[in-house]
């Protein structure tokens, strides 16, 4: 007899298909965790790729336009200071006659500072071309190949400006000062005037200025090459000014917002010529500017003292300044000392610097502003220029209350 015995199910129990289709399922989900993980970790890492090439682009970029706008500014100040230089030519004869401040403009145009040859900042070149994979993360061989040509036409420019005659100031500046000491010693009062109308009988002194047009001209090439190149690394990352300038203020940003409560107090610059602002709670502001003026015909220190006064407001992240018109100002000259040689020299000066401080009085200064922030501290402000103003300068102001 056969007896068929009946094996109780037991709840719970899955059959090995069952196992199976949750074990496969399992591995597919993880699968996909896993490929979904990764992937958007490669979508991320490769968005914050784009971004820093991006970045490296624009400064390298924003490095070519300065230098485009150095050159094209060393072609005015160039023509400018020529036009000065030939003037004071022509009236050689009598050139006691003429203003301290054209006689030293030109004394500045024909004199070198030994150890200030034309130098440029490597920074951001180094960088760019030190390590390959910033070119990977640009990821543009148009760009990269125009970054390169720009580095190596500037270098090839800057070594012309250092050895070319044509650039090279003809005077030393530290004979004049072994001159102007050699007199001294002697009892005799140094005199900028005859000494500049001696240089200026020199001959490589007049070649130099003759030379004005041909200087200009390569400053002004180099700031077109510079310009078209700029334009052209633009064009290939698709890059626009007004995102060169939110990048560069970006950049520009440090420390804290400013704000009414923290800026009210004295403050001064860290300039060797310093300013002193006062702002108040009443939204009014007086701003103080010593400014030196020194100058062969006397010792010590001439002081021009000059006293403006506003409004203030904070909006955003700038400081905004109206000021009132017309100015009140000061020479102080107790701290200077002089030969009675020199008498009308002196007076002449003191003459010249009063009719600068009436003539700011009738001045009236349009509203400014400056990108602002505040340190950990409380006790120092950033101020940043506007591109168009100052070059885009920052200085800071140290609380002194």
């Amino acid at each position: 007899m056969n007896v068929k015995v009946k094996m109780p199910r037991i709840a719970g129990l899955k059959s090995k298909s069952s196992v199976a289709k949750e074990l496969l399922m399992s591995v597919v989900a993880t699968t996909i965790s896993i490929i979904l993980t990764f992937g958007t970790a490669h979508v991320i890492e490769e968005r914050h790729r784009k971004a820093e090439g991006r970045n490296i682009a624009m400064m390298v970029i924003h490095d070519i336009d300065m230098y485009a706008e150095t050159f094209r500014k060393n072609a005015e100040e160039d023509a400018h200071n020529s036009d000065v230089a030939l003037y004071v030519l022509e009236h050689i004869d009598s050139i006691e006659s003429l203003s301290y401040d054209t006689i030293m403009t030109v004394m500045d145009y024909i004199v070198f500072e030994r150890g200030s040859e034309y130098q440029f900042d490597e920074s951001i070149e180094k960088t760019f071309q030190s390590n390959q994979e910033i070119w990977r993360t640009i990821d543009a061989p148009l760009f990269i190949d125009e970054a390169r040509s720009f580095f190596h036409s500037r270098r090839l420019i800057f070594q012309m400006l250092n050895t070319s005659v044509r650039f090279r100031r003809p005077v030393d500046n530290e004979e004049l000062r072994q001159r102007f000491a050699a007199k001294q010693m002697k009892g005799a009062t140094p005199d900028i005037y005859s000494d500049l109308k001696e240089k200026l009988q020199d001959g490589d002194v007049r070649l130099f200025i003759q030379l004005s047009e041909q200087r200009q001209s390569v400053y002004n090439s180099a700031a077109d090459k510079f310009q078209d190149m700029s334009n052209r690394c633009k064009f290939i990352m698709n890059i626009s000014d007004d995102e060169i300038e939110a990048f560069l203020a970006k950049r520009k940003k440090a420390g804290k917002p400013l704000t009414d409560k923290k800026l009210i107090g004295r403050w001064t610059t860290l300039d060797k010529e310093p300013q002193t602002y006062e702002f108040g709670s009443d939204h009014k502001f007086t701003q103080v500017i010593e400014q030196l003026y020194p100058s062969p015909f006397y010792h010590g220190q001439l002081r021009f003292i000059t006293t403006y006064t506003g409004t203030w407001y904070i909006k955003g992240d700038s400081l905004y300044r109206h000021h009132n018109a017309g100015c009140d100002f000061k020479v102080d000259s107790s701290g200077i000392t002089y030969s009675p040689e020199m008498r009308d020299k002196v007076e002449e000066i003191l003459k010249q610097v009063n009719e600068m401080g009436e003539q700011r009085k009738r001045q009236h200064q349009d509203d400014t502003v400056r990108a602002a922030a505040i340190d950990k501290s409380g006790n120092k402000i950033e101020l940043t220029f506007p591109e168009n103003d100052n070059d885009g300068r920052v200085f800071y102001l140290v609380r002194t209350d």
